[in-house]
């Protein structure tokens, strides 16, 4: 195809225009880069004698376990001394740890009517955003001396974890959806099923002649996460017995998973609240000792009586990286879960929030 040469021109000039812009307020001087980082990893900065004598009780706070197939931190620290940030100033986790006795960083991090507050106090918990990058948390304490530094760890220790777990949380709620939200699904599982469920486009049905016409299975890779949906007319009491709940997982996901079995000393059950839908949360551990592998689960099992019938939905997790954060995903399947509705309480446009 041919284009006239005014007309070329005409289209050049606005496309030059506009890359000229998007470049420059990429690169704008002032403007603050993104963060970057591990997704696991918070940098720890203080000098190496606060190190030495605070890393256990850091390490106690900061490094909370999640229980996957084996007891895994959701985050870890990691130690950096003041004078070596350098290239890591744009880290998105930092926990800065110093005294006014030994400060080098603190100016840059807190204000002046801060830095008097330390003075006239024995130390506090600080919570500084975009401190050297945009999307970066700098949380910390200080104190007037080095001394004053050590309890505070024990006092403030779980808040400085809360807020990053939070800043976790809050990513991910917001990028779980990049994909945009199918919301097409919903309606056709509203209309045809009587529930909905506002997954992800990315996750795509598995179409197997062998399901039934009550059950459902959508898949992402990458980790490989599944997620299945059935549901059981005039349903029978249910047991929720460790032995009771594990035989029930395996007895609805047996043919779609030939060697998986579900660890009962493993099942751990909550009761949860969602959408105004109270649910039977179960989370635990499955194995397949044929491929030597194994995962993590978390189910939701519905009662509704309106509708005669009991919801089980089972999300699977299979991420053997032990870089990658586990709780992420969990973080995930739980919120993919909860947006799960009944006729009477559907909005599948909004999914959840």
């Amino acid at each position: 195809m041919i284009i006239p040469g005014n007309i070329t021109l005409q289209l050049f000039v606005p496309l030059f225009v506009l890359l000229l812009f998007s470049l420059s307020c990429s690169d704008m001087p002032g403007r603050k880069p993104f963060a970057f980082g591990r997704e696991k990893e918070i940098l720890v900065i203080c000098d190496e004698t606060v190190w030495e004598k605070s890393e256990n009780d850091l390490r106690k706070k900061l490094e909370v376990p999640v229980h996957a197939v084996r007891w895994e931190p959701i985050f870890e620290i990691a130690h950096l001394e003041a004078q070596n940030l350098g290239k890591y100033q744009g880290w998105d986790k930092i926990v800065l740890i110093e005294s006014l006795e030994h400060m080098q960083l603190l100016p840059e991090v807190v204000g002046d009517s801060m830095l008097k507050k330390i003075s006239e106090e024995k130390g506090l918990y600080f919570n500084q955003v975009d401190v050297w990058a945009r999307n970066q948390r700098v949380a910390g304490l200080a104190a007037p001396t080095d001394d004053l530094l050590y309890p505070l760890i024990k006092v403030h220790g779980d808040r400085i974890f809360q807020g990053f777990l939070r800043q976790l949380e809050v990513r991910e709620a917001e990028r779980m959806y990049h994909s945009g939200k199918n919301v097409a699904l919903a309606d056709s599982l509203l209309q045809n099923c009587g529930f909905s469920i506002v997954l992800p486009e990315v996750y795509e049905k598995i179409r197997a002649d062998s399901l039934p016409e009550n059950e459902m299975l959508f898949v992402q890779l990458d980790p490989v996460r599944s997620i299945f949906i059935t549901w059981q007319e005039n349903p029978p009491p249910q047991e929720t017995s460790q032995p009771a709940l594990a035989a029930y997982r395996d007895s609805r996901l047996t043919k779609l998973y030939p060697g998986m079995l579900t660890v009962p000393e493993r099942v751990d059950t909550s009761t949860v609240s969602a959408g105004g839908i109270d649910r039977l949360r179960v989370y635990g551990v499955w194995e397949n000792r044929v491929e030597i592998s194994g995962g993590v689960y978390i189910s939701q099992i519905i009662e509704s009586p309106k509708q005669n019938r009991r919801y089980y939905m089972d999300c699977l997790l299979f991420c053997p990286d032990s870089k990658k954060n586990k709780y992420r995903y969990i973080f995930q399947l739980d919120h993919i879960m909860d947006s799960f509705a009944l006729p009477e309480n559907a909005r599948p446009d909004k999914g959840t929030s």
